[in-house]
């Protein structure tokens, strides 16, 4: 068993922050405004966020933004147009997540459990693989 990671605190383009890994396990989308691909993977985060609300599954979900260059204006009207505003999302400033937890493509979703380890890493699942991720990782 490999040793507990240390949490870095993200901001959130709304101000808020969040811990990665934090208490609980977390989804991690990683997706550009740009990415065409990418809209189905965050509304499919959008959607594991809610139904896992509605469950009472206890986990944290984060859309990380890759290109630095994105405004957070554009960042939160792409949000509401997949229908995701409920969903944090950041900046990934200096590359901090990516190369933290090995991610160099769009469209990439991570689960990491609260000790920082990846449980979970794919393209593009559905809202109910996410789900069913964040359970095996102990929420």
């Amino acid at each position: 068993m490999t040793a507990p990671v240390a949490p870095v605190q993200v901001d959130t383009v709304t101000g808020t922050s969040i811990s990665v890994p934090g208490d609980k396990p977390t989804a991690l989308f990683f997706f550009s405004v740009g990415c065409g691909e990418c809209v189905g993977g965050v509304r499919s985060l959008g959607q594991a966020a809610a139904a896992a609300e509605e469950a009472g599954i206890d986990a944290q979900f984060l859309a990380v933004d890759m290109d630095p260059r994105e405004p957070t204006e554009t960042i939160q009207r792409f949000m509401e147009y997949v229908d995701a505003v409920h969903v944090p999302a950041a900046i990934d400033e200096g590359a901090a997540l990516s190369q933290r937890f090995g991610v160099a493509a769009l469209s990439t979703l991570i689960i990491v459990d609260s000790d920082g380890q990846v449980t979970f890493r794919a393209t593009d699942p559905d809202a109910d693989t996410i789900v069913s991720a964040l359970h095996k990782a102990g929420a």
